[in-house]
């Protein structure tokens, strides 16, 4: 728990990749590909074009390299929140409270 008092699960990729269904979980109802992280330096390398690739084609990508995968994910029911974005944190807890 943090000084906000939500709950996260810290994880290190390296020590413990994440699983086919663990990625398919980050990604809730919303694509694979906006799981990626197009910011990426191995993203950029790879010369991928985000949106002309398919949930299988993504989530073969983010499992032979973990360092594609989009981080922090926020979680709440059915909603996502891919990468640090303050403002989406603060509308999703206005939302719940």
């Amino acid at each position: 728990m943090n000084a906000t008092g939500l709950e996260y699960a810290p994880r290190d990729y390296a020590r413990k990749p994440l699983t086919e269904n663990e990625i398919r979980a980050i990604g809730g109802p919303y694509p694979l590909r906006e799981v990626m992280n197009p910011r990426s330096p191995s993203f950029r390398k790879l010369g991928i074009e985000r949106e002309g690739i398919d949930d299988a084609q993504a989530l073969e990508l983010m499992l032979e390299n973990q360092n594609l995968v989009r981080r922090p994910t926020l979680a709440a029911g059915d909603v996502r929140v891919f990468g640090f974005d303050a403002d989406a944190y603060e509308e999703l807890a206005g939302a719940e409270a």
